[in-house]
């Protein structure tokens, strides 16, 4: 009995040390996953833009460790939420949780502004540039408000952007303002006599005008009271305007001389009242090299935008009974700075031409009451309507526009006699004529998109607003009266509005009702 007994302890013995060891591996095991669960980092947060690492998903990451899943068409530019799954230490595959957020506010630049106090305060997109934001911009305003200056000075204004996420950056805009109540002033202005041709008239010679701030202050002369079919003395006003809004004007006379050799030779056609005659023994090419000499700029579109600038603030709109040719008419824009819409669009021609800038004309279609001729400019790869004339319900003048930018009752026209034109042209003439006067600039090819990969794990994204880089708006301009002028039944159809001129522009010109 005791024999039974001895054998049956040391039985129970080996057992016992059977279940020691097994419960020291239980607890080994449990340590090790306890650490391992320890070391993993179940949820990520990234900044947008960042890279994704393994490393940021462990406290000492394992030299196992890797994704079991295909990150590389993660967009990280967007937040976004993604479920991804770890391998690491041999043995263990977790799920693991990647947050892209965006707390970066957008980056810019501060585009200075130089204005008057008699000016607009430009809006706050005018006022900064270059800007940047993975998510987009929602917003541009001024952060204490629109200022208001009352006096001239430096100011510094600050001008908040904000992103699609609420992230915003403070930029401070540097302000030159003006205070400038001085106009310009007019010497030279002399009485006048013509007889002969009246194309040798040139109203400008030896005047000249002068400003305190203004480097080119805006010269003009208003004739609307003469008859130049008719001898007498008529009386014609000059008026200069500064960009702060300041008028100045100087009168003189003119004495019209018509001899029977110019009645002879004016008068094409009495019935119809149309007059024709050439531009007189002035050079007008050499006229509009002189003016060209001070519109050059950095770029063709800069350079173009300054031709259409001085057509439209030098020249006022008068209606001109007679046929022109085209040298005619530059040469009427450029001596007495009034004329119809083929003088404004004549001056803005010959001035391209000088610039070497491709160039053609439209012409209303179809014609009901009146033509009206405007230019068509290759600029930046494309074809764009641009158009000098000055209209009583368009103050500003129209640059770069497309067909739908300019499609009002002033400028309908037959799209299948032109080339096609920037934005989208509905129709257009195939082939694309050459440009002239010299060739244009072939865009380059647009890159062939690369072949997606396989596809990355859904997130759950919010909505992304594209990045817009707003245009810097030029100060509006003030009005100005001229008395008398010309006026012609103004237009039915209001006009779009895609570029203002830079300088003051007279708000009483006639609606171009022309030839």
């Amino acid at each position: 009995m005791l024999r039974i007994l001895i054998v049956m302890l040391k039985k129970l013995g080996k057992v016992g040390g059977f279940i020691y060891i097994a419960a020291i591996i239980t607890a080994t095991v449990l340590f090790t996953i306890r650490d391992a669960d320890r070391n993993l980092r179940k949820e990520v947060v990234i900044e947008a833009g960042s890279s994704i690492k393994i490393e940021d998903f462990f406290n000492d990451c394992p030299n196992d460790a890797k994704f079991t899943c295909d990150i590389s068409q993660i967009d990280t530019k967007t937040p976004a939420v993604y479920k991804l799954t770890v391998f690491y230490d041999d043995a263990f595959e977790k799920e693991v949780i990647l947050k892209i957020e965006d707390h970066t506010g957008p980056k810019g630049i501060a585009l200075p502004k130089l204005l008057y106090t008699t000016w607009k305060v430009p809006d706050a997109e005018s006022c900064v540039g270059y800007l940047y934001d993975l998510s987009g911009i929602a917003k541009i305003e001024y952060q204490n408000g629109t200022p208001s200056f009352t006096e001239g000075g430096e100011y510094k204004v600050p001008v908040v952007v904000t992103d699609t996420y609420g992230n915003d950056t403070v930029i401070d805009v540097p302000f030159t303002v003006i205070d400038d109540h001085t106009a310009p002033v007019i010497k030279g202005v002399h009485d006048l006599e013509v007889s002969g041709d009246l194309h040798d008239l040139d109203y400008f010679t030896g005047v000249s005008v002068k400003d305190d701030y203004d480097d080119e202050p805006v010269l003009k002369v208003n004739d609307s009271l003469v008859n130049y079919k008719a001898p007498g003395t008529y009386e014609v006003i000059y008026m200069a305007v500064d960009k702060a809004g300041n008028l100045s004007s100087v009168k003189a006379k003119i004495t019209i001389v018509m001899g029977e050799e110019f009645v002879e030779t004016e008068l094409v056609d009495a019935d119809a009242e149309y007059y024709y005659y050439t531009y007189g023994s002035g050079d007008v090419y050499s006229i509009a090299a002189n003016i060209m000499s001070g519109l050059w700029r950095g770029s063709d579109v800069e350079t173009a935008r300054a031709i259409f600038n001085w057509v439209h603030s030098h020249i006022y709109y008068q209606t001109v009974l007679y046929h022109q040719s085209y040298e005619a008419a530059a040469y009427r824009g450029f001596t007495r700075r009034n004329g119809d819409c083929y003088v404004f669009y004549s001056c803005a021609k010959m001035l391209l031409d000088c610039a070497g800038i491709p160039n053609m004309m439209v012409q209303r279609s179809p014609v009901i009451n009146n033509g009206h001729y405007w230019n068509l400019v290759y600029l930046d790869g494309g074809w764009y309507h641009c158009d000098a004339t000055v209209f009583r319900d368009h103050p500003g003048m129209y640059f770069m526009c497309t067909d739908a930018e300019i499609d009002d009752y002033h400028h309908q026209f037959n799209g299948y006699l032109y080339p096609e034109r920037a934005g989208g042209s509905s129709a257009f003439a195939s082939p694309t004529p050459t440009p002239s006067p010299s060739p244009s600039p072939s865009p380059s090819p647009s890159p062939s998109p690369s072949p997606s990969p396989s596809p990355a794990p859904s997130p759950s994204t919010e909505p992304v607003i594209t990045e817009t880089v707003p245009t810097e708006i030029p100060s509006p301009s003030p009005e100005i009266t001229a008395e008398p002028t010309q006026e012609t039944e103004p237009s039915d159809t209001p006009s779009p509005t895609p570029e203002t001129t830079e300088e003051p522009t007279q708000a009483t010109e006639s609606t171009k009702e022309d030839v």
